[in-house]
């Protein structure tokens, strides 16, 4: 991982505690003061998740801070494949861990994974604009409008469909389902805080960047991929900056969107 990875210190994330990031080293054709936060891919079968543009957006200000589009995967009964996931996940972060020389505190073999994308952020000083800065069709009800002078609404969190002829098609979150199987794009967030004993711990939290269908839950219960839930009697089968520095986040390319 030496060889293209790195511990880059984002100099303009307010929060010290949270600007570490892992980026690639070199990307091919990059341009310059641009940084690309190292992105992994996790397979998993569906479990919680609320993905929707606003996630669960309780539509008060005061819950702003804390809104999050989120997805839980489950290993579905096959150790050995999770067992391989959590092994990579935690050589990552050995590596952040030994490059900072904090301790890490690692991800668990025997748990689901949880990731989150957060919907909002703060502004560092309140929108002066009365237009809705969102186009309708990406908030039909309108509820931002509310909110968008001290709060930036983030990217939604894309959802494609693997074809048959092996393209990402754009797809409506709705069609997903619990039990279905997916392939989900993660960035590493790393946050540094005190345990217990007064001591630097460095964790490491699961950002999604995307999702991709497979194959869906009936399929996967007729093939018996769900190991975990009880059996029952269709789709593909899967194919130091003088300039603010920019941050390119990898994503799968959709054919159509």
């Amino acid at each position: 991982m030496a060889e293209w990875a790195d511990v880059y210190k984002d100099r303009e994330h307010k929060d010290p505690s949270r600007n570490r990031i892992l980026i690639y080293k070199t990307m091919p054709n990059a341009a310059p003061n641009t940084v690309f936060p190292m992105a992994i891919r996790l397979q998993g079968l569906l479990r919680d998740f609320q993905v929707e543009r606003f996630g669960n957006w309780t539509g008060q200000e005061s819950d702003a801070l804390k809104v999050v589009q989120h997805v839980t995967l489950s290993s579905g009964g096959h150790k050995k494949a999770w067992d391989s996931t959590i092994d990579s996940i935690n050589l990552v972060c050995e590596y952040t861990s030994r490059c900072l020389h904090i301790p890490m505190q690692g991800t668990p073999y025997d748990k689901d994974l949880y990731l989150q994308k957060h919907a909002f952020i703060k502004r560092d000083e309140p929108l002066k604009l009365k237009d809705h800065i969102l186009k309708a069709i990406d908030d039909l009800e309108g509820r931002f409008l509310c909110i968008q002078e001290p709060w930036i609404p983030q990217q939604p969190l894309h959802v494609g469909d693997l074809t048959e002829t092996a393209k990402i098609m754009a797809m409506d979150s709705m069609l997903l389902t619990k039990g279905d199987f997916v392939d989900v794009g993660a960035e590493l967030d790393f946050v540094t805080h005190r345990d217990q004993y007064a001591r630097t711990i460095l964790k490491c939290f699961l950002t999604c960047s995307y999702i991709v269908w497979i194959i869906p839950v009936g399929q996967v219960q007729s093939m018996n991929l769900d190991n975990k839930s009880a059996p029952q009697k269709c789709k593909a089968t899967p194919p130091k900056m003088d300039r603010p520095t920019k941050k390119h986040h990898t994503m799968p390319g959709f054919d159509e969107v």
